[in-house]
């Protein structure tokens, strides 16, 4: 195989990389940390409705995220997400990096039937989540969001430090697949400019083409 033609391939597959990466949408770095009992709205498809909310109820060991949105001390209206919690309780997983979002991981982890999900007590002071109370978690919840063509999976990547006075959650960034029912892995991002890795790969042949000696 000559050089041009690997050029060619690696920009072929540098294509391709960025057309299954094209349907993922990336906050890029948030690190909006709440304590106390301190909560923050976050809309993640930017149409102007807040789709979840996530801070402190009553005290540090009930950190939480709330599928409910809120504008002032009372409920104001529904969002788009869907928690995916353990199975029989109100409380999260602790999800790594690299962990598949998707129908297999719902099944395992169900919609939360109340819209709020606890990293480790719940409302009742029961241990609902998976969470530390003494060691900070870097971990992520998996999400479900309705959007107009159907159900797509995401993910918010939290860090959870219940030792800092007073503690804080911190959410880190959020992903989610817009095709519906295509899984997401956790910590996946788009990658960078599918047009600036072709270019590369165009300005590479053209001058590889110039320095070809003449026949």
């Amino acid at each position: 195989m000559n050089t041009k033609q690997s050029v060619a391939l690696v920009s072929t597959s540098a294509l391709a990389a960025g057309m299954a990466q094209g349907a993922v949408v990336y906050s890029g770095t948030l690190n909006l940390q709440q304590s106390a009992v301190n909560r923050m709205p976050i809309d993640m498809t930017g149409d102007g409705t807040n789709d979840f909310t996530f801070g402190y109820e009553d005290n540090a060991l009930k950190p939480y995220v709330d599928a409910r949105t809120f504008v002032t001390s009372t409920i104001s209206q529904s969002g788009n997400v869907s928690l995916l919690s353990k199975p029989g309780s109100k409380g999260f997983a602790v999800t790594p990096a690299g962990t598949m979002i998707d129908a297999t991981y719902a099944s395992l982890n169900p919609v939360n039937s109340d819209p709020r999900g606890y990293m480790y007590e719940d409302d009742s002071g029961a241990v609902a989540g998976d969470w530390s109370n003494t060691a900070t978690t870097d971990a992520y919840v998996g999400i479900e969001l309705a959007l107009p063509g159907g159900t797509s999976y995401g993910w918010l990547h939290f860090i959870d430090n219940p030792t800092s006075n007073p503690a804080t959650l911190t959410l880190v960034d959020w992903a989610y697949q817009s095709t519906p029912g295509v899984g997401i892995a956790t910590s996946v991002v788009p990658e960078p400019s599918v047009c600036a890795l072709a270019g590369a790969g165009i300005a590479t042949l053209l001058m590889l083409r110039k320095r070809r000696p003449s026949a």
